[in-house]
């Protein structure tokens, strides 16, 4: 099926969906590259990113789209740019804050900005008439948009839609989130929307079954007048429409060689993500799982096929719907009423000199040097998890505590001299069956995972807000009273990788709450938190 007349509006989002790949960090050279492709097509509404609510900002410059980024771009007149603002980053104990949105958008930072999308779960909606109100003062067009679509009985979407009604909203999107709408499902919704909405409306497409295209099609047959695509399909998870493909559906928007050349630039970039559907995010779609939860297992080198396997159905048994790794772990693998464990670090850490090893490469390429002052000083050294960069016989201990990374290695742990340090008495009872740890070669140091007060160390367990070994191995040199520490092996991630933010944010929670100083670093380090001091002198 092919659009002879263009009916409807191709809104262009690469930079904002597609930084859930590399982080958000696109170079203003690659971000006015992108502009001139898509300007060739007849594309005229480019959604530049987000602007996120951090006090910290760790993400690339898309994640928060900025005043200063946006002056520094050669826009065309014709170009229409918009950002995406997040309504749950506005809602405090389920009431909107007007002061936060107020901070993102302001008669000092929007000037070039012709829209805004507020991105909504289906009872935040609801929240956000103070918003609107805000918005329109400034002038600016916006668009809602009603994530997991799917999900929305219509008696809730009819109430919706009375609502924006009411607050004279004109644009509705729905947004396909967890990749399962199909054709059918999506006539039935159009057909609602005939009967029940005045304004016009909008389709985001995600392709876990293969069917972006297809329902995009069927979305615009059915007088969709907004249609989002993304270059290459780069998006979270499985990724979205292809921009190229949908180019090609009409005669008034063109598939150009500046397009292609831009395009080049995404085509090495899914080289090195590899987004796109394939049957885990099949899977998901049917098990309506959130598809960012494939794509951070599939990111992990640390799982094989063989783990996916057992992790995919485990997913599907709880509502996963909404990303949240952490409650997914509370509920799945640890029993929440037992946070304490029966082994106190005290026992053998009080007063030692304390060396974590973590996995960077950086300890290889200076193995010797860091086992000659391993003997020198007389570290006591704790390694996380099974990695091995060192002689095996100065491992003293291993802190090891994602139960992923524990049911994945439970063989290989089995077979080390060293004694390992679980969280076992935290675990849920059918978690610590599938382990099957009887030969007891391990202490057990409880820990619980929480996002408020999420830094709590205590003489047989920790709080922390993330599974990391690292916060683990650091929870144990503090409850054990040690009188040093110093690591090795902490590279550090590129800032592309979303991984960077939670470790460099959990390093910097415990030397503000714990060290009140940098922790030394024995070999070079991206860390902020870490100072690199190889003599430690």
């Amino acid at each position: 099926m092919n659009i002879k007349k263009t009916n409807f509006n191709l809104l262009d989002c690469t930079l904002r969906d597609g930084g859930y790949y590399n982080n958000w960090n696109f170079s203003k050279k690659i971000i006015q590259n992108y502009i001139n492709g898509i300007y060739t097509t007849g594309i005229r509404h480019i959604e530049l990113g987000f602007r996120f609510y951090e006090k910290n900002h760790t993400k690339g410059l898309t994640a928060y789209t900025n005043k200063e980024l946006i002056n520094g771009l050669r826009i065309p007149k014709e170009i229409k740019i918009g950002v995406m603002i997040n309504a749950g980053d506005l809602i405090q104990n389920n009431k909107v804050e007007i002061k936060i949105l107020k901070k993102l958008i302001n008669k000092n930072n929007y000037d070039k900005i012709d829209f805004i999308r507020l991105a909504c779960h289906q009872n935040e909606v609801f929240l956000i008439s103070n918003c609107i109100k805000y918005l329109k003062s400034l002038k600016l067009k916006i668009f809602i948009n009603v994530m997991q679509c799917t999900e929305i009985n219509n008696k809730k979407l009819k109430k919706i839609c009375e609502f924006l009604k009411k607050n004279k909203i004109s644009i509705i999107y729905i947004a396909d989130s967890l990749g399962c709408l199909k054709p059918k499902q999506l006539k039935k919704i159009s057909a609602f929307f005939k009967k029940n909405w005045d304004g016009q409306i909008g389709l985001h497409a995600h392709n876990n079954l293969k069917l972006a295209l297809k329902n995009s099609m069927i979305a615009i047959k059915n007088d969709f007048k907004w249609i989002d695509s993304t270059v290459t399909g780069m998006g979270r998870g499985p990724g979205n429409l292809k921009t190229e493909d949908i180019l090609q559906k009409t005669n008034n928007y063109f598939l150009t060689k500046e397009f292609k050349r831009t395009k080049s630039h995404f085509n090495n970039l899914k080289n090195i993500y590899r987004w796109g559907p394939n049957k885990y995010y099949k899977f998901a779609a049917q098990k309506k799982i959130h598809p960012t939860y494939i794509q951070k297992i599939l990111a992990d080198s640390r799982y094989s096929t063989k783990e996916y396997n057992k992790i995919l159905p485990s997913l599907a048994k709880v509502n996963t719907k909404k990303f949240n790794a952490y409650r997914l772990f509370n509920s799945i693998y640890f029993n929440t009423q037992k946070t304490k464990g029966q082994w106190s670090p005290k026992n053998i850490l009080k007063n030692k000199d304390i060396l974590i090893l973590g996995p960077g490469k950086n300890l290889k390429i200076n193995s010797r040097q860091i086992e000659k002052m391993i003997n020198e000083k007389n570290y006591f050294v704790i390694s996380l998890n099974t990695f091995q960069s060192i002689n095996e016989k100065y491992i003293k201990l291993r802190a090891i505590c994602h139960p992923f990374r524990i049911s994945s290695e439970i063989n290989k742990m089995k077979k080390f001299k060293s004694k390992f340090v679980i969280p076992f008495s935290s675990f849920s009872t059918n978690f610590k069956k599938s382990i099957n740890l009887k030969d007891k070669n391990f202490y057990d140091f409880g820990m619980a995972i929480k996002t408020e007060n999420p830094l709590i160390v205590k003489n047989t367990y920790c709080i922390l807000p993330s599974p990391l070994a690292i916060g683990y191995a650091l929870s144990l040199v503090i409850a054990g009273q040690a009188r040093s520490l110093n690591i090795a092996g902490f590279d550090g991630y590129e800032k592309s990788d979303p991984d960077f933010d939670i470790t460099e944010q959990l390093i910097k929670l415990f030397v503000d709450k714990y060290f009140k100083k940098k922790i030394i670093s024995l070999t070079k380090t991206k860390f902020k938190n870490l100072v690199y001091n190889l003599k430690n002198e």
